[in-house]
């Protein structure tokens, strides 16, 4: 299921005459593919498109966070990696996107604003402002920087003096 991006059904059939159940070891290794919480990159490449799992015939009892996670990837009003980002990683580590600089705050902005309705609007923005202060206060030089290069170019008009 890792990479996954079409299957959206997985039937798990035990033979008539034998009782078999998914281990505890085999629930948690099925959840991690659906929501692996190690990183919020890791979080954002788990499945997204499993929509049901189980059997037909013998009732099959799922774990309630495999539950929730595949509500998630079959509500087509939410974007499933989104919710799961969210409710996973409660602080964002801001560190992993400074090679791109100040190019990075549009990018963040528009994702915050793309997971509206994922999450209370006061909290989201909440977490929003705080992402955008770590993210200014982790590349103090920089912005600096930016600040400095616009003075610099600013053109003299003529007959100005210094």
């Amino acid at each position: 299921l890792k990479g996954n991006k079409s299957l959206e059904t997985l039937y798990l059939r035990y033979p008539e005459d034998e009782e078999c159940e998914v281990t505890g070891a085999g629930w948690s290794t099925f959840s991690k593919l659906l929501c692996d919480t190690s990183s919020i990159n890791n979080t954002y490449l788990s499945n997204h498109t499993l929509e049901w799992v189980g059997d037909t015939f013998y009732g099959m009892t799922i774990p309630p966070d495999i539950r929730r996670h595949i509500a998630w990837n079959k509500d087509q009003r939410i974007d499933a990696a989104v919710r799961k980002i969210l409710t996973s990683h409660r602080h964002f580590d801001m560190k992993p996107f400074f090679r791109w600089k100040l190019k990075f705050l549009p990018v963040m902005v528009a994702w915050f604003e793309r997971a509206q309705g994922n999450e209370s609007e006061k909290s989201l923005e909440s977490r929003k402002l705080s992402s955008m202060y770590d993210f200014v206060r982790g590349m103090p030089m920089l912005v600096g920087q930016e600040k400095t290069r616009r003075r610099s170019r600013k053109r003299r008009l003529d007959g100005e003096t210094k």
